[in-house]
């Protein structure tokens, strides 16, 4: 009796061994699993996160082109003037817009992907790039396009020669930006107009430092973290 209970617990230890040793695998392959995953997750990443510093680089660019232009006519200082006159209305008259490539942080986020980053680090250093810095250049923007409207109605109605005819005028581009800035400083409105858009111009530009910061945080985790 006493052999028969020696085996039956011998056989039992074996199966729970067994069974131990199987589940442990199992976790141990889920785990494998899980960091080769992540590591796929983190290069896709890094490859958007590569596409949006280009495209950082080139708003920086064409928002400090502008409004370093539109300062130049709201201050009547056109000493070395290094744009042309259709340059000067896209400052004045239009915007220039923001929209980092999001496809890949879409994509992670609604798969699960994102799930398999094991750093708080880098999950609080994304958020704060796609769920955070980037909105106050966004609100920023936006509230450029409302005053920008307000500028090309306003220039429609009551300086319809500054869009259509002085475009056929044979004068320099120079001569074109200064019939521009002329009436820009007789005419309180218009250059009261244009002071707010500039305003948010460079409200605009220091968030998308802002925002610059946090790409290259992020890029610094992902970079260092694996």
């Amino acid at each position: 009796m006493k052999k028969v209970f020696v085996k039956y617990m011998i056989e039992f230890f074996v199966i729970v061994v067994g069974i131990s040793v199987s589940f442990w695998f199992d976790r141990y392959q889920v785990s494998l699993d899980n960091i080769d995953r992540e590591k796929e997750v983190v290069s896709e990443l890094a490859t958007e996160l590569d596409l949006i510093q280009l495209s950082v680089e080139n708003r920086e660019s064409a928002f400090t082109f502008d409004f370093e232009n539109l300062t130049m006519i709201l201050n009547d200082s056109l000493n070395n003037v290094n744009f042309n006159y259709p340059e000067l209305l896209i400052a004045t008259t239009d915007y220039r817009g923001f929209s980092p490539s999001e496809e890949i942080y879409t994509s992670l986020k609604y798969d699960g992907g994102l799930k398999f980053i094991r750093f708080n680090s880098i999950k609080i250093a994304i958020e704060s790039l796609y769920n955070g810095t980037k909105y106050g250049v966004i609100a920023n923007m936006e509230d450029e396009i409302i005053v920008q409207r307000d500028v090309l109605k306003y220039i429609q109605y009551n300086y319809p020669k500054l869009l259509v005819d002085i475009e056929k005028m044979r004068i320099s581009e120079l001569e074109k930006i200064s019939i521009f800035t002329d009436i820009v400083q007789k005419d309180k409105t218009l250059k009261s107009l244009l002071t707010s858009k500039l305003r948010f111009m460079k409200n605009k530009l220091r968030f998308l430092q802002d925002y610059k910061n946090s790409l290259f945080e992020l890029k610094k985790l992902v970079r260092t973290s694996y």
